[in-house]
């Protein structure tokens, strides 16, 4: 592992170094909530925590991406730590990939708050599944530096983002991969780490095993699956022969 990036955060407030550099984020993180396009009043969820958006955004600036891709943007807060970094950097561009961010549950909110923080610029949203977004992108010869995959959690959308960002990720790229602990997502890391040359790199942040109930986090010890974001940097463009298997 390469040597962890520092999680800053303010010992007297709390607050991290990303939302003292972001008042929307800030406002959303202390008051839990967000207002959509038209005026509504939601309660955030289904949201990075403020430690794993921190680290993201200190990622972006330590590896200074040009051209970054998540799938899943919900209401829009690992789209402004990400953003946060590359408008601080001066360069560099986010691509989203979300078919409920405008239509569906999320009512354009992430979109607004992109827009509320003066991001719009750096941004693009595809309002498509990953299995129609991520072949086009691909097709069209996108090159990306880093991603952050927070979309359907299935084990075969999980994998299907995967195997596309692999084929578009540049040589020391890096992904990352939300909710890991998750039985789903945990066997997609274990793909990539089985199948395709990449190492796990540390961001800072603390190794835990959390669960709803004490025996699913003993279990989750047991199986290596903490809960934390974990990232990944890919040192080749490799692909096993075509009759190659492990077990994953």
């Amino acid at each position: 592992m390469e040597e962890g990036l520092r999680v800053n955060t303010n010992l007297t407030s709390g607050q991290t170094d990303l939302e003292a550099r972001n008042s929307t984020l800030k406002e959303i993180i202390a008051t839990g909530q967000v207002t959509s396009p038209n005026g509504q009043v939601l309660s955030l969820h289904s949201h990075v925590s403020a430690i794993e958006a921190n680290a993201l955004y200190e990622l972006v600036k330590k590896r200074q991406p040009r051209t970054v891709l998540e799938v899943g943007m919900a209401f829009g807060v690992s789209s402004l730590a990400i953003l946060t970094a590359l408008d601080e950097l001066g360069a560099g561009s986010l691509t989203s990939v979300d078919p409920n961010q405008i239509e569906g549950e999320w009512k354009g909110t992430g979109l607004a708050n992109v827009r509320r923080a003066g991001f719009a610029s750096r941004h693009t949203l595809i309002e498509q599944s990953n299995f129609l977004a991520l072949p086009r992108l691909f097709e069209s010869g996108m090159k990306i530096d880093l991603a952050y995959i927070d979309g359907w959690h299935t084990f075969e959308y999980a994998l299907l983002d995967f195997f596309f960002i692999d084929k578009m990720l540049a040589e020391h790229g890096v992904v990352g991969f939300n909710d890991a602990g998750w039985p789903s997502v945990h066997k997609v890391i274990k793909f990539l780490l089985r199948h395709r040359k990449y190492v796990e790199i540390d961001v800072g942040l603390p190794t835990v095993y959390r669960a709803r109930h004490f025996h699913t986090a003993i279990a989750r010890r047991i199986l290596n699956a903490p809960t934390q974001d974990r990232y990944f940097e890919k040192l080749a463009q490799w692909e096993p022969p075509f009759n190659y298997f492990a077990n994953f």
